[in-house]
């Protein structure tokens, strides 16, 4: 209950000074006007105002208004004694600060001691749309406040759903940390009071609170109920923590911390410990997660973002700890990543410097998973060369590859570039560039790993065991490398449009309150070139160790739908509602792998392959394609899709679709399709060899999966909930939630139900979880809104 929020904005409100000042009768109404030097200037306006100078008493009547900035007072009477400096206004008395009001039939208030009291009160608070009644409220002394027979809720009925009424409550040295005490609190639903309690005591600040935060209740089928609790410690003005002490169940006791702190603006951060001695692992389990950046001197910077688990398992039992980028990386990529990062950025440079930890989530061992320890890269953007029509830019840095056991090496990179853009006859947009690469390697020598290492016989189809590098040197990279290259390319591009009047197409034109519709056409042609270099004998990291031999041109078109506003502002449009890519390639050169060679299950003891597929090319690329729609609030779309040709089958086909009515009802539907390739494949005369410790960033894996989500109203204020979530490539349904909630105009209560599967790899069993939650607005909740329901 924030019954303080009532006194320090009505008090807040009453302080307009008012000192002696000058009158100015205009017929029957009375303007006064008094410019303050340090508190701005006093209008008052009444239908007649008297002074007794004998009192040193004005006495205002009839429609009296003072008002002072975004300060206003409003009564029917009101009254200012000069020698004791009381104010007392009562008659339908109105105060007001921008849309906060207090309404109360009597005012007493001393402007010198700041003191005073309001009688039969109602304040509306609007940025808490807090309603708050009281018999009467008094100003005590500093930091010191009591109410009487007060009340509050942030419903705007008459009749609340709820309220909270106290007999009456005392609050002393508020901005320090004080206590509330209040006697015989009520919590009321509707007019049926529910919970009673003879006194209540809580803290108030004017600041955040320190106190238990309400706990959470749960159940879970495979481990039993949970509480969750939470004691948050608001220790400084710049810093705070919040410690849990959770009962999982079965699982027993985790412990948590979390930590926030804000020094200055460009430093700042938080950081998050968890640990449990887990009961049914029979084992500590631990996971931290820290976030920070950092001002240096000479407008430098620094940020972090470190995570960390115990195990991979973590992941599953426990999701909530994560950040929900920490989320992103560990389901997308099945990597949890950690990465620092620091530099400065001019007007025409960039440096930067970054040290990035990948712990993969697909592996029992990171022992070969490289690391970049550290990278670091400066960039000169595009600026024009010697004045002269042309503008040079440059790309470079230094990179550490370290890993335990796999590949490692240093390498040096620079690539600098010169182009020329122009147009031709004020239609075509002509740019052209060149630059040439210089990449070298220094490799960490140690003893490689070939315990997963597999040469594959291209006769026979025989499995051979790497021992030694004696036998296969293509498996370990011995000596420095120099890679030379270039990189050029031209483009021409043009554009056309066409301008249509939103009356054409009226009811979409007036459900977005657009006046005008331009649709625009981008064709584009593109040639790029580098030539042929010997990689083979250098190591690969990322795409910048292996440039393809590249003659090709590449062909497409851009679509746009662009809207006009109606009414134009600051901020509105013209606004991108669609856009379609569509391009392919044709290569003069070496023809494009269509088919790469795809093994779908070895097994590395027996040496077994169930399925090798034989390489197909093509001179034509897959045909791509993007399409967004951003009809918000109502329709919005991404999809993108490769379509090869040869098989005449889709490579990548992803889509996301959401769509809202005016009801409020809402559904969405993500599918993701990517056809899959072997990872790492390098060729030899007479050997295939595999490594599943090194990834080929040009290849990439399987996916196929679907998922749903919507939301309907049903009667008012009643919605129903779905997701599901479902693997097609495993053909096993991953989870499906369901949850109900009423949602009311100041509270809210839900109830969710989810329903996990096993995953593929059965490391993770099927649970079944129970979730209530229950929301005051603005005052707090229990339990909490699950992220799919916010749709």
């Amino acid at each position: 209950m924030k019954y303080h929020s009532l006194v320090l904005s009505f008090f807040f409100l009453l302080l307009i000074s008012v000192y002696p000042f000058a009158a100015n009768s205009k017929g029957g109404e009375v303007s006064i006007t008094k410019e303050m030097k340090e508190e701005g200037p006093v209008d008052i306006e009444a239908d007649e105002l008297i002074y007794n100078r004998e009192a040193q008493v004005y006495e205002a009547n009839g429609k009296v208004e003072v008002n002072r900035g975004n300060l206003s007072l409003k009564a029917d009477h009101a009254q200012m004694n000069m020698a004791t400096k009381e104010l007392v206004a009562w008659g339908n008395v109105l105060l007001s600060e921008g849309e906060d009001v207090i309404e109360c039939q009597r005012l007493e208030v001393n402007v010198e001691t700041r003191l005073g009291k309001i009688y039969q009160s109602k304040l509306f608070l609007k940025d808490q749309n807090f309603h708050i009644t009281g018999r009467e409220a008094e100003k005590l002394g500093e930091n010191h406040y009591r109410i009487r027979e007060g009340s509050l809720t942030t419903c705007n009925a008459k009749r609340p759903p709820w309220k909270f009424t106290v007999k009456e409550m005392e609050v002393k040295e508020m901005a320090l940390g004080g206590v509330a005490i209040a006697k015989g609190p009520i919590f009321y639903v509707e007019d049926i009071p529910v919970l009673y309690f003879p006194w209540g005591a809580f803290p108030v600040r004017l600041e955040r609170q320190t106190g238990f935060l309400i706990p959470q209740v749960g159940y879970s089928n495979k481990y039993g109920p949970e509480l969750k609790n939470g004691f948050y410690w608001a220790f400084a003005k710049n810093m705070d923590t919040t410690l849990y002490f959770d009962w999982l169940g079965d699982r027993g006791f985790k412990e948590g911390l979390e930590f926030r702190y804000a020094l200055t603006q460009e430093t700042k951060g938080q950081a998050s410990f968890n640990l449990i001695d887990d009961q049914v692992l029979h084992k500590n389990r631990y996971a931290f997660f820290i976030e920070h950046q950092q001002g240096l001197p000479y407008d430098f910077y620094l940020k972090g973002d470190i995570n960390h688990v115990s195990d991979h398992e973590y992941l599953h039992d426990f999701d909530e700890d994560l950040s929900d980028r920490a989320k992103i990386d560990s389901r997308s990529s099945r990597q949890l990543r950690s990465i620092l990062f620091g530099g400065k950025n001019w007007d025409s440079y960039s440096f930067l410097v970054q040290t990035g930890v990948y712990d993969d989530m697909t592996k029992k061992s990171n022992d070969d998973t490289v690391q970049k320890l550290p990278q670091i890269s400066f960039y000169a953007h595009p600026q024009s060369f010697f004045g002269l029509p042309l503008f040079c830019d440059v790309m470079s840095s230094y990179s550490d590859f370290w890993s335990e056991k796999g590949v490692a090496a240093q390498r040096w990179d620079l690539f600098p570039r010169i182009t020329f853009p122009m147009r031709i006859f004020d239609v075509l947009k002509f740019e052209s560039g060149i630059g040439g690469r210089e990449t070298y390697y220094k490799p960490h020598y140690r003893d490689y790993n070939y315990d997963n290492i597999l040469v594959i016989d291209r006769g026979t189809g025989n499995i051979i065991k790497a021992d030694s590098t004696d036998h296969h040197p293509e498996l370990q990279y011995r000596k420095s490398e120099l890679r030379e290259t270039l990189e050029a390319g031209m483009q021409i591009s043009t554009e056309f449009y066409k301008v249509y009047n939103g009356e054409m197409i009226s009811k979409i034109s007036g459900l977005y309150r657009v006046s005008k519709w331009m649709h625009t056409i981008e064709p584009i042609i593109r040639y790029e070139y580098s030539p042929r270099v010997n990689q083979h004998e250098i190591p690969v990291f990322d795409e910048v160790d292996r440039i393809p031999y590249t003659n090709q041109v590449t062909y497409g078109i851009t679509q746009r739908l662009i809207g006009k506003p109606e009414k134009e502002g600051v901020s509105s449009g013209p606004d991108e509602y669609g856009k379609l890519i569509i391009s392919q390639s044709y290569s003069f050169g070496d023809p494009y792998v269509v088919d790469k060679t795809i093994i779908t299950r070895i097994n590395i003891p027996s040496g077994d392959i169930s399925n090798i597929v034989t390489e197909k090319k093509q001179y034509f690329s897959n045909i791509r394609g993007e399409l967004w729609w951003n009809f918000n609030p109502y329709l919005s779309a991404h999809g993108d899709a490769e379509l090869n040709i040869h098989r005449g089958s889709f490579d990548v086909f992803n889509f996301f679709i959401k769509a809202k009515d005016k009801r409020d009802d809402a559904f969405q539907v993500q599918y993701r399709h990517t056809r899959g390739s072997v990872q790492n494949i390098n060729l030899t005369p007479e050997f295939l060899v595999i490594d599943p410790s090194n990834q080929d960033s040009s290849t990439r894996s399987s996916v196929k999966a679907i998922n749903l989500d919507a939301r309907v109203k049903t009667i008012p204020s009643l919605y129903l909930y779905g997701a599901f979530r479902y693997n097609l490539l495993e053909g096993i349904r991953v989870s499906g939630i369901y949850g109900t909630e009423y949602q009311a105009q100041c509270w809210s209560a839900g109830f969710v139900f989810e329903d996990i599967n096993r995953s593929p790899d059965r490391t993770q069993k099927k649970e079944r979880k129970f979730h209530f939650y229950f929301n005051l607005l603005n005052i707090g909740s229990v339990g909490h809104k699950p992220y799919f329901m916010s749709l």
